[in-house]
């Protein structure tokens, strides 16, 4: 049950993004989540469990609770992780589906929970500003549940994304926006969701036309974005049939 000393410290320092960068590699760890990892079409560069769980990951390589518990990110170790190669996606030549475009979002655990509700509603594609949180953070790809290997996530600018899909309307996520209850959406549409401390940029509000405002009816200051982004996508899978 032994893991070389190089490869343990290489591993272990995939909890920095810079090194996550560097080695091309994330880590995912916890028995369903490596299992629905196993099912997806990511390319697994090692998988590691401890004995007591050998059995249910027979093609995993045994660690000691010792090795598993300097490569785990969690509290409580995990008893199976699994380095894995960060994908590289392309952006489709079409958006099939309204497009959800997430500026500035800081939080891992918000953003696994956005990329939970896009999968939950069919999305495959979501659009992130370049100072989001990286979605292969440790906490992004626990709270997304395993979503993180089914929805695709671009870095691009908003600027950018706007000028390869040519969108009619340009939507912001306001508190003073349009209703959202009452809101007609069009196909050819993006829905900017900003950071959870600043809202939308005053750059980013240059290039919106249209805003929208899920309505409020306490004293509450304002939704956790990953709530607001949930409401929003139901609202749309409502109304619409793409």
């Amino acid at each position: 049950m032994t893991i070389s000393r190089n490869d343990l410290k290489k591993f272990s320092s995939l909890k920095r993004k810079s090194k996550r960068n560097e080695l091309g590699l994330f880590i995912v760890e916890g028995k369903k989540i490596c299992n629905e990892l196993i099912q997806s079409e990511f390319e697994i560069e090692r998988l590691f469990t401890t004995e007591n769980f050998a059995i249910e990951f027979p093609t995993a390589e045994l660690i000691s609770s010792k090795d598993a518990d300097r490569l785990s990110n969690l509290k409580n170790q995990s008893n199976v992780i699994g380095i894995v190669k960060i994908p590289t996606y392309e952006i489709p030549d079409v958006s099939e589906k309204i497009t959800i475009y997430l500026e500035d979002i800081n939080d891992p655990g918000n953003m696994g929970a956005i990329l939970r509700s896009l999968d939950w509603f069919g999305y495959e594609n979501v659009y992130c500003s370049p100072n989001c949180v990286d979605v292969f953070n440790n906490k992004t790809v626990m709270a997304s549940m395993g979503s993180v290997f089914r929805v695709k996530s671009h870095t691009i600018s908003l600027s950018e994304i706007c000028k390869k899909f040519s969108f009619d309307d340009v939507i912001g996520t306001t508190l003073d926006g349009e209703n959202l209850y009452s809101f007609q959406f069009e196909k050819k549409s993006i829905i900017i969701l900003g950071s959870e401390a600043n809202g939308i940029s005053v750059n980013t509000s240059k290039l919106i036309n249209k805003s929208i405002s899920i309505p409020k009816k306490g004293n509450a200051e304002s939704l956790n974005v990953s709530i607001a982004t949930s409401i929003i996508l139901n609202e749309i899978n409502r109304k619409t049939n793409y």
